[in-house]
């Protein structure tokens, strides 16, 4: 038996799926949610066991309000589809609450919204979907074989940026393990909870352990944070030999930034130390043009082109694993100042 996991091309995004055995995870759900359901049905897949939304923004989370949440499972479930856990982020359940207080009977959308939490309310109330809220928790979500450990954030933590709108920094900290395989899954981290998580992870021998993994899917899509040394430090700690950026061509964030590309090699170099490659979903405005030219760059690359396209990770209980590629990415890269085998410029 195997587990997959499948970094899906959703551009700058992120939508995760996590198969293996009997078991079915997303992380995410991308910016448009048709682009994971049509991939489900698809490959005929009926039974969700877990969603886990990361965090509340629409990269993540492609639902302008519970009207639209609502919508996308009735649509799953009227095609016979099941899910039986419903993760959703901090503090968004209660926030919806709030909105039906604010506008009840002065906007035109108060009875959708209602509609919307009841139909939440009588979904969980019937088993048909359990509706939760994940924090850190030491104890995994498990199915047969798989594993996932909610590693960030703390509540205490979660509450005090909640107040402060810091919704990258309360990004679900997700570690997958399927025996001695381990991916770590770092959402949009950053800042603040970024310097919380790192925290966490040296306060203890056993939880600097618990850090280390095979993959790591790198936060934000490849954005440098305010406090980058900490993201290095984190990095470092974590020592994967697989690092996967989910980003998007035509982003106009100047994803993946030269520093992020920067830190990975300057990684990769260390002998000590056990990344051995990193790999993106779509290339980017800093793979194909210069330092001089992205200086006056105010988007990204006109259209889509994919680098690795969807990424697989094929692992087995014994720690073993393979990558598998949409592309192929070695002569993809090759074909342009690729960053991921040295030749990027960054300025």
């Amino acid at each position: 038996m195997t587990c997959e996991i499948v970094f899906l091309p959703v551009g700058n995004a992120d939508c995760i799926v996590v198969h293996a055995e009997d078991a079915l995870v997303i992380v995410d759900l991308g910016k448009n949610s048709r682009f994971i359901y049509k991939w489900l049905e698809q490959r005929q897949f009926k039974k969700i066991n877990r969603i886990y939304v990361t965090h509340n923004h629409k990269d993540h989370f492609p639902f302008k309000s519970i009207i639209d949440l609502v919508k996308f499972l009735k649509l799953w479930f009227s095609n016979n589809g099941e899910i039986e856990i419903f993760s959703l982020p901090y503090g968004f359940y209660h926030h919806a609450n709030e909105q039906l207080n604010i506008q009840r009977g002065t906007n035109a959308d108060y009875k959708d919204l209602e509609q919307a939490l009841n139909n939440l309310d009588d979904w969980d109330r019937s088993r048909k979907v359990r509706i939760v809220q994940a924090l850190s928790d030491p104890t995994p979500y498990t199915v047969d074989s798989l594993k996932i450990y909610t590693l960030h954030p703390r509540e205490p933590f979660a509450v005090q940026q909640k107040s402060k709108s810091k919704i990258n920094e309360i990004s679900l900290v997700l570690r997958i393990v399927y025996g001695e395989f381990i991916a770590m899954l770092l959402a949009d981290l950053e800042d603040a909870g970024l310097s919380d998580y790192l925290s966490v992870v040296k306060a203890s021998a056993a939880a600097t352990k618990e850090a280390k993994a095979n993959i790591v899917k790198i936060p934000h899509h490849g954005a440098y944070p305010k406090n980058g040394d900490e993201l290095k430090e984190l990095l470092t700690l974590i020592d994967a030999e697989l690092a996967v950026l989910s980003v998007g061509s035509t982003n106009q964030y100047g994803h993946v930034e030269p520093a992020l590309f920067k830190a990975l090699i300057e990684l990769k170099d260390n002998k000590d130390k056990r990344l051995d490659r990193f790999i993106c979903t779509e290339v980017t405005r800093t793979c194909v043009h210069a330092a001089s030219d992205r200086a006056t760059m105010t988007k990204g690359l006109f259209k889509v082109e994919k680098c690795a396209g969807e990424i697989t990770i094929v692992a087995e209980t014994s720690g073993k694993w393979n990558l598998k590629t949409e592309t192929d990415h070695k002569i993809k890269v090759a074909s342009f100042n690729a960053a991921c085998d040295g030749r990027g410029d960054f300025g």
